[in-house]
């Protein structure tokens, strides 16, 4: 988690609902200027379950309570990621204005700041390639995707080489026992399995190639911001709200 640009902000206790099974478990929440984490505390140090980055997040406001197994929840929203999707329950309103806010402005910064490094990789893009607009989508798809290993570089660079030596999405290091060192078929940047799991088309091809979730979020459209993917301009919001 050592990486020069990365602040911590704040932390808390919220119950984190399964988007599927509707399980609840109470976790330590951890928000960083760029991730989201949850984690169970034991002993003086913690177990990290979950590492996401909110570049690819966005933010569902949920309205009306819910009753979940016998327990109505009244203080709800719901963080929406290709990494993980899940219903976050806050104790009040205060606490529950006070995640969605600060989760809100922190992925309003990354957005700007992948931007700001799209926009450069754009300008050092040929001229013969920028005509392509087809190429043009692909590469700022693979580029959105890539901005992300580039923050991790500080922690698991080896000197100027840039090589990153860990997991792009849940920064953990590689491991040939535990850990097995993944290519995303799309971005080819180096993920872990867990971070891999999941298939979308690639070059034309109609069997789905294996691809990391950032990728696999922003071919499919699931991604904060406005971009080209299969062909179409896509404008996901940061925020929404559901009220039934």
């Amino acid at each position: 988690l050592i990486e020069p640009t990365r602040k911590f902000i704040f932390q808390d206790k919220l119950t984190k609902i399964s988007d599927r099974t509707n399980k609840k478990e109470e976790y330590d929440f951890f928000l960083f200027s760029d991730l989201l984490i949850y984690a169970k505390q034991k002993g003086r140090s913690y177990n990290v379950h979950q590492v996401l980055h909110l570049s690819l997040a966005r933010i569902v406001d949920v309205i009306v309570p819910r009753m979940i197994k016998g327990v109505k929840h009244q203080y709800l929203f719901k963080v929406s990621s290709p990494q993980k999707s899940f219903l976050m329950s806050c104790k009040d309103a205060a606490q529950k204005s006070r995640w969605i806010n600060a989760i809100v402005e922190v992925i309003e910064e990354v957005m700007r700041r992948r931007q700001a490094y799209l926009q450069t990789q754009q300008d050092q893009m040929s001229e013969g390639d920028s005509k392509n607009s087809d190429l043009e989508s692909s590469n700022n798809l693979q580029v959105m995707s890539s901005w992300i290993a580039t923050s991790e570089m500080d922690l698991f660079g080896k000197g100027d080489s840039k090589v990153v030596q860990g997991c792009k999405l849940c920064i953990r290091p590689f491991s040939k026992l535990y850990r097995h060192k993944k290519q995303c078929n799309y971005c080819r940047d180096n993920v872990c399995g867990e971070c891999r799991s999941k298939r979308a088309s690639v070059g034309g091809k109609k069997k789905g190639s294996m691809v990391c979730d950032a990728c696999y979020g922003f071919i499919n459209g699931l991604v904060s911001g406005t971009y080209m993917t299969g062909g179409k301009t896509v404008s996901v919001p940061i925020l929404s709200r559901e009220s039934e």
